[in-house]
């Protein structure tokens, strides 16, 4: 019987892999924390009952504001329906430019199976809900979380100051994203809400956007993109302007975006015929440029977790790759050029640019039981600085 020849991997698988790559990650990191805290409960005895209402323990060293949490609280405003995309249509910052909202520099992490905020310093933390495992994202005026826990998949919006809990509705595990404004977020739903959705902070108004996935907003609020996956595997970028809905068509699979004011930034992954690339476009999906083609790891690693800073001149991205490898690099985010190291180890994982202009990650591979810590950079590489221990994302 004669051999058969080998078949090429399609592109769609090629997209397929890499996002049940990225849910895997996620699940392992979940699995490790949960690992950890069965061994605390053990080591430290048994954990306090818990009824109806929750009371979140301070950290043992830590400045924190407690507070109870009941269920009592928690508002439920899921909306579902075709999507509306003029209502949907996020609002234009005020003239001047600010803001009239009261801003705190805060940061945001997970710890002990909680997640908490802190100043950028580590100081001041304050514990707002539990959380083994999932993703979150802190408002930029520091006054609300967003947050998917793993095991509910179900967004929840939590106050800072009182810490009062609003259920939005089912989510996928994709991170919430804020304007500079702090008053709305977007997400991506799942189930019968499925595609890109837009919530108010209290947790009010949700509604759809379009369909899509992964959504990304940029600093003034006037832009909103997500990706989209065609019956065929194709991806595009849709990207939502002015009341207007754009599809961009894309060479290759999208499997990241950012935004600046004028520009969307994507990741597409590598197949048999190309190496992995990050590019830009207008709004419009013209002027594309090819800010980096091909990783420094090679065949191994591909790009993630684009992140435009706050002034759109700067884009931060990891090349990820399998067993917890990953780097971080910034660019020019105009013409790419060569990047800057931000990594020493690799094994370092970015949560973006901070209120204060630095890059916050997390550096420690959780895979291999290694212990995690909060770290900062400055946009050069230099100043890295060590935020807390044992955080993790």
């Amino acid at each position: 019987m004669g051999e058969r020849p080998p078949e090429t991997t399609s592109d769609a698988e090629w997209a397929q892999i890499e996002r049940r790559r990225k849910l895997v990650v996620w699940a392992g990191v979940g699995l490790t924390v949960i690992a950890v805290a069965i061994g605390a409960w053990f080591l430290l005895g048994r954990a306090p009952k818990t009824g109806g209402s929750a009371r979140y323990v301070p950290i043992p060293g830590s400045d924190v504001a407690t507070f109870a949490a009941s269920s009592d609280v928690t508002a439920s405003a899921g909306a579902s329906g075709a999507p509306d995309i003029a209502d949907s249509t996020p609002a234009a910052p005020p003239s001047g430019g600010t803001s009239p909202v009261t801003r705190e520099c805060r940061i945001a992490y997970r710890r002990a199976g909680k997640l908490c905020v802190a100043k950028p310093d580590g100081t001041g933390e304050v514990i707002l809900a539990s959380s083994a495992s999932g993703v979150f994202s802190l408002s930029p005026d520091g006054r609300t979380l967003a947050y998917v826990d793993a095991s509910r998949r179900v967004l929840t919006l939590v106050d800072v100051a009182s810490g009062k809990h609003a259920e939005v509705g089912p989510s996928a595990l994709e991170i919430p994203e804020w304007p500079l404004g702090s008053e709305w977020c977007v997400y991506e739903g799942a189930g019968s809400q499925a595609g890109v959705r837009r919530v108010s902070r209290d947790g009010s108004g949700a509604k759809a956007i379009f369909a899509g996935t992964a959504p990304a907003v940029s600093n003034d609020g006037a832009v909103v993109a997500g990706i989209r996956i065609a019956g065929n595997g194709s991806s595009a970028i849709v990207v939502l302007h002015s009341a207007k809905t754009t599809v961009i068509p894309v060479t290759g699979y999208v499997v990241d975006i950012a935004l600046s004011a004028s520009r969307v930034f994507y990741a597409v992954a590598a197949d048999d015929l190309a190496q992995p690339e990050i590019r830009s476009v207008d709004l419009k999906g013209g002027g594309t440029v090819v800010l980096r083609s091909g990783t420094q790891a090679g065949a191994r690693a591909s790009f993630q977790d684009l992140c435009a800073s706050g002034d759109g001149n700067r884009l931060a991205y990891a090349e990820a790759g399998d067993d917890g490898y990953s780097r971080i690099f910034a660019m020019d985010a105009a013409g790419g050029g060569s990047p800057v190291t931000l990594s020493v180890r690799r094994d370092d994982y970015p949560m973006c640019w901070g209120c204060d202009g630095r890059l916050f990650f997390i550096e420690g591979n959780a895979w291999q039981g290694e212990s995690t810590k909060l770290m900062s950079v400055q946009p050069d590489g230099t100043g890295r600085t060590t935020v807390l221990e044992g955080a993790s994302r």
